[in-house]
């Protein structure tokens, strides 16, 4: 026997396991618009049963809401059982109108922009054997990521890769998948981008359908790799791409090789090209045999040929011994000869010598310049022992005319006649009475 709790929870395990991924076609019964909580709840139906559903507010910015009661749409979600009530309902992850949806129809237009001018159609970049380093874009901690580190390090150990986390949904996602698209072509070493993400709605793998990210992929020199989605999604990214990966852990079974079997591999290369190598070898010692039986006979004159020119080298490096050592004393004698008239040496012993003289010379005109300084010093002292204004010092004065002409005689007094008197501190002019 079961309580309702028990047996609710057995329903709910069970709906709730079998139906993880579900579309459903119908029509909108009740009135679609936000809760106060930012959560929508509303009602599908047909001609025989009612469905509740429900958009989570944290994934409102993703899904198209712009539909009223009475639109027929397709809701894609998973079915959950609220166990207070009994009731089960799907909880969504995108609608569209019933047929082709809005983005279905933009993703086509694009699609048919892009074709007609030629970016699925250029040439696609070889992938390399073995990336030297792999440039990983996707979003941080996302199941995509786990999955393909997941094989790639299980196929090959020693990869080398460098995650460039990055949005993959939402508005600002292509922009910046296409940066780091860029960002990535300018990493040191990188051979291989990859772009990768999970499964979801057109709207989830709309940022892979920009032109931006298409255009910036076409752009890029080195091979791109686009493993968006499941093995029924398509976006843009995967026509300009170099190479497309239905799933993240495909993009890696794609580009690692199994090591196990790489070993086995260039073990069998390795044994063939040791079979064929003891082949090559075989035949070639036969060969020389064969040569060396057939030139036999001209051995013999080569040997004493050979012995005749060792005799010759003999004597030849005895005269060139005897020659390079009557050289070499005859270079030191140069060089004793060279070094007793070494220009530099006589210029250096020139210097020093004149260096002397320049030192005398200074020496020799600072004596004389003293000398005639201490000569003029006295000179001047008895020229001022002499001068006439020394005496205007002690309380003499100096008589002129009015010609300016020194005056010393009374005789030429006259009445009346102006004269100029000069004492120490100045001149003063005066007329005789």
């Amino acid at each position: 026997m079961l309580t309702v709790t028990e047996l609710t929870k057995k329903i709910k395990t069970l709906i709730e396991n079998n139906f993880r991924t579900v579309e459903v076609i119908g029509e909108i019964s009740t009135d679609f618009k936000p809760h106060y909580t930012g959560h929508y709840y509303f009602s599908i139906k047909d001609n025989g049963a009612n469905l509740d559903a429900i958009i989570w507010k944290s994934s409102v910015f993703k899904i198209n809401t712009n539909f009223k009661r009475g639109d027929k749409i397709i809701i894609k979600g998973r079915l959950a059982l609220y166990e207070k009530w009994g009731k089960y309902q799907i909880i969504v992850s995108s609608i569209q109108k019933e047929g082709k949806g809005n983005l279905f129809l933009e993703f086509e237009k694009m699609k048919e922009k892009l074709e007609k001018e030629g970016l699925f159609d250029l040439k696609k970049k070889k992938l390399p054997s073995i990336p030297k380093k792999l440039a990983l874009i996707t979003a941080k901690d996302a199941a995509a990521l786990t999955d393909f580190l997941k094989i790639a390090q299980k196929r090959y150990p020693f990869i080398n890769i460098v995650i460039i986390p990055t949005p993959v949904q939402g508005i600002k996602a292509s922009r910046a998948i296409s940066e780091n698209l860029i960002y990535a072509s300018n990493i040191k070493d990188v051979d291989l981008i990859v772009i990768t993400r999970g499964g979801g709605s057109i709207e989830d793998l709309w940022a892979f359908n920009e032109e931006i990210v298409a255009r910036t992929i076409s752009k890029i020199d080195i091979p791109i790799v686009s493993a968006i989605g499941h093995e029924r999604d398509f976006t843009i990214s995967d026509f300009v791409a170099d190479k497309r990966a239905a799933t993240p852990s495909e993009a890696a079974e794609l580009i690692y090789p199994e090591y196990n079997t790489l070993i086995r591999n260039l073990e069998m290369i390795k044994s063939k090209l040791s079979y064929l190598s003891k082949n090559i070898l075989r035949n070639k010692e036969i060969q020389l045999i064969k040569e060396k039986q057939k030139f036999k006979n001209k051995i013999l004159p080569i040997e004493n040929y050979k012995m005749e020119i060792e005799n010759i080298k003999s004597i030849l490096i005895s005269d060139i011994n005897i020659k390079t050592t009557e050289n070499w004393n005859l270079l030191q004698s140069y060089k004793e000869i060279l070094q007793k008239n070494d220009p530099q040496r006589k210029l250096i012993e020139q210097k020093n010598e004149i260096n002397l003289l320049k030192s005398r010379l200074i020496y020799i005109i600072e004596r004389k310049l003293t000398k005639e300084k201490q000569e003029i010093a006295f000179i001047k002292s008895k020229l001022e022992l002499l001068s006439p204004f020394k005496l205007l010092e002690k309380g003499y004065a100096l008589i002129k005319d009015e010609n300016d002409k020194p005056i010393s005689s009374s005789g030429v007094l006259q009445k009346g006649k102006k004269i100029q008197i000069i004492l120490k501190d100045g001149s003063k002019t005066a007329q005789i009475i």
